[in-house]
């Protein structure tokens, strides 16, 4: 893999239409290279923008771009099956367990892919795709990947959990045991049931053997995509020129320094100059003195500036003139390597 373009900032500023542009666009200018397009935001619309069914599969958009708009739930489920069936197992096996009926109900019904935090699903599907051991999907290896990331917030987060995967796990296990304690109160008047605990040490030490493992590669994949994004990764903001969004854009800027190199920054929907209209006058006005405080508080990167189409940019065609009204005659290494 050459390059991860992240595209982040506030939700509603164009994130998405402008991550599929540089993508229809870069596929055009690399027709050898093989390129991947990732919605990582929750609220996905790049089928919208494509005008096609795209969701949980890797969906061919030309013949060197591809587009996924992943599940969470589905990549927590198949992440981390086996660990979870381990744990169940081995808490099960725990010598006051087996006696009580209703906590290996409880362990059932609680301990599943379903109540693992969203931010940690999240993550999951993000390092699914981007793991360099597990970057072949469909038997295709991806030169680039152009990712539409969440508002700020759960980008960081996206961020954070690769490099602390295992404490999150292991938080996240802590937690699901203390559960199972609040439970065993519960029934507790079915202690004086118990004799003698269960003889299954060994098969019990062997699970354990088992999980620590797993948890270690959890740590090694963690750091594989650590690794990955300080490398090649390379950080775009996204913002209108208005003050909320220039306000996320700078804490997105402060917060995610440690993770990923930040290198430019797009202003988008500027409105283009009116003939007869005082009110679009006066708001074109504010947002060009917006756009120029946002130029000089990131005068060290590349900016782009780019006009609202009069038209919404759907489809290939509509992508392709964002592409041109953002980016103009730039060449490719222009786009992946930007210069202030």
């Amino acid at each position: 893999m050459e390059k991860i373009i992240v595209l982040g900032g506030k939700g509603g500023v164009g994130k998405s239409s402008i991550s599929a542009a540089t993508a229809v666009l870069l596929s055009e200018l690399l027709p050898n290279k093989k390129i991947l397009l990732i919605s990582f935001d929750m609220a996905h619309n790049l089928s919208d923008l494509f005008k096609l069914e795209i969701g949980n599969k890797v969906t061919s958009l030309t013949k060197n771009l591809w587009c996924i708009e992943p599940d969470a739930n589905s990549y927590a489920k198949k992440y981390t099956k086996d660990l979870i069936e381990k744990m169940k197992t081995l808490t099960k096996q725990m010598p006051f367990v087996g006696r009580i009926p209703q906590i290996e109900k409880f362990i059932d019904t609680t301990f599943t892919a379903d109540s693992i935090p969203l931010a940690l699903k999240n993550a999951m599907f993000f390092q699914k795709i981007l793991d360099a051991e597990d970057i072949n999907t469909q038997d295709i290896q991806y030169d680039i990947i152009i990712a539409d990331f969440p508002p700020t917030a759960n980008m960081i987060t996206l961020f954070e959990i690769p490099e602390d995967q295992v404490k999150v796990v292991l938080k996240y296990s802590l937690n699901f045991y203390n559960s199972i304690k609040g439970a065993i109160r519960n029934v507790s008047k079915m202690w004086r049931n118990i004799v003698k605990p269960f003889d299954n040490y060994e098969e019990r030490r062997e699970l354990g053997k088992d999980i620590f493992n797993m948890i270690v590669e959890l740590e090694k994949r963690g750091e594989r995509i650590s690794d990955l994004i300080h490398d090649i990764g390379s950080l775009r903001l996204v913002t209108i020129a208005e003050k909320p969004s220039f306000e996320e854009i700078k804490r997105a800027r402060d917060l995610t320094k440690r993770y990923i190199k930040l290198e430019g920054v797009h202003i988008n929907m500027i409105i283009p100059e009116p003939k007869k209209c005082d009110f679009c006058h006066k708001i074109r006005s504010l947002q060009l003195n917006y756009a120029t405080e946002i130029k000089k508080e990131f005068k060290k990167l590349k900016i782009w500036q780019s006009e609202k189409l009069e038209e919404e940019p759907i489809g290939l065609d509509g992508l392709r003139t964002l592409a041109y009204e953002i980016y103009g005659d730039a060449t490719s290494d222009e786009i992946l390597k930007p210069k202030p």
